[in-house]
């Protein structure tokens, strides 16, 4: 069923209450100022059921329940049946207010289906006949102000502002609201494009892993047969490279095991600082080469966090990345009571200027034999837990890559 947004409709009563008061603000003005008997009553009466009305429609709005193009239909039915009476008691189509016929419409025409603004102008056209041909005639007019034919003429100038005000209004606002849904739609669609690559990324992930199974265990037999006849110092490359095997398979057997689970291997709550130091101590198992310089700051204690596998992965992606550039890196944590901001920083050559723009979009790289998935990869994981992923060049010369994180997200 089709809806309204609610801050379209908590709009429309806004614009609904200018309306009224305008009108509440001519009876008053043409029977206190100028002396005409109107049926005060009765233009009370009707004034204030619409007023009412307008106060349950905000009511409604305000609780953020979006109506049903059903419910604004009546809405608006009503706007035409109370202005049909109130025009019957006063003057009929002669009252220059009848030009507010046209905000009913107007406001159909931009948000409600075809049926819907046809069954309301069928309405409109009966009400307006109905008053052109049965009304109460309003009573003549000679005083300061000009006679009758000079306050009809000024009705019409002050029925033509509200209407333009309000239908501007309207439209202006509607066109904005449809426009951050464009960019809210937008957004959507890119992120179900990232999501589907991700998803195919990750069965060819998960098919590697059991296609390189078999030559994993092939090597390490392989490897225990060489050991066995091997001098002294050939037992310690091979010792060193069956721990590298060991390595890989268990690599290989933690992502099986944390496929759709990012949080699985988490293993419960550990110290930030702990946690980065852990990381950073794994990863330079693989980069003995490279020094990363870790330091960590903020308000109290480091918070307690549950340790998730895909954003050590990521972070481990940026390190290498770092590491590649140049061979000492820095990796700085900060925190507050809401958020996280991880800093990796090298002083290498920097990000090509025509590689920037494009940097993060798979198969994106600017090294040579790169796949170009690591900052996609870390990219998505980091948004996925809420957080952003920046990088740019880095002051004095280099890379920063900054990493802000909830610290909601990584909360046991």
């Amino acid at each position: 069923m089709a809806t309204v947004s609610s801050s379209s409709a908590l709009l429309l009563v806004h614009l609904r209450s200018v309306a009224l008061a305008t009108q509440a603000a001519a009876v008053l003005l043409a029977a206190g100022a100028l002396g005409m008997q109107l049926p005060l009553a009765m233009d009370g009466m009707l004034l204030g059921t619409l007023a009412f009305m307008n106060a349950l429609a905000w009511w409604y709005a305000r609780r953020g329940a979006e109506p049903s193009a059903w419910v604004l239909t009546a809405q608006l039915a009503l706007d035409i049946v109370g202005l049909t009476a109130f025009l019957y008691f006063n003057g009929g189509y002669a009252n220059p207010f009848a030009s507010l016929f046209l905000l009913p419409l107007a406001v159909a025409a931009t948000v409600l289906p075809m049926r819907h603004t046809a069954g309301l102008t069928a309405l409109v056209v009966a009400g307006y006949s109905l008053v052109m041909f049965t009304y109460r005639p309003l009573p003549h007019y000679h005083g300061s102000l000009g006679d009758s034919f000079d306050l009809h003429l000024l009705g019409m100038w002050l029925s033509l502002v509200v209407a333009a005000v309000v239908i501007a209004a309207f439209v202006a606002r509607l066109a904005a609201t449809l426009r951050a849904r464009e960019a809210h739609l937008a957004q959507l669609r890119e992120a179900a494009l990232r999501s589907e690559q991700l998803a195919a990324l990750g069965a060819l992930a998960a098919g590697t892993a059991h296609e390189l199974g078999t030559p994993l265990s092939t090597m390490a037999v392989l490897v225990g047969e060489l050991r066995a006849g091997a001098g002294a110092d050939q037992r310690a490359d091979l010792d060193l490279l069956s721990q590298q095997i060991d390595r890989c398979r268990a690599v290989l057997t933690r992502n099986l095991t944390v496929t759709g689970q990012g949080r699985a291997e988490g293993g419960g709550r550990q110290n930030l600082q702990a946690w980065l130091t852990a990381l950073v101590d794994t990863w330079q198992q693989t980069r003995p080469q490279s020094h990363v310089h870790l330091s960590c700051s903020g308000p109290g204690a480091p918070p307690q966090v549950v340790a998730d596998e895909t954003l050590r992965q990521a972070l481990c992606s940026l390190l290498d990345n770092a590491a590649d550039a140049a061979d000492a890196v820095e990796l700085s944590a900060n925190w507050d009571g809401q958020a996280l901001r991880l800093d990796i920083a090298d002083r290498g050559a920097g990000i090509p200027g025509d590689l920037a723009p494009r940097l993060g979009q798979p198969f994106v790289t600017g090294k040579p034999g790169g796949l170009g998935l690591g900052v996609y990869l870390a990219r998505a994981v980091i948004e996925r837990l809420g957080g952003r992923l920046l990088i740019g060049p880095r002051q004095g010369g280099g890379t920063l890559a900054q990493v802000s994180l909830p610290l909601a997200a990584l909360a046991a």
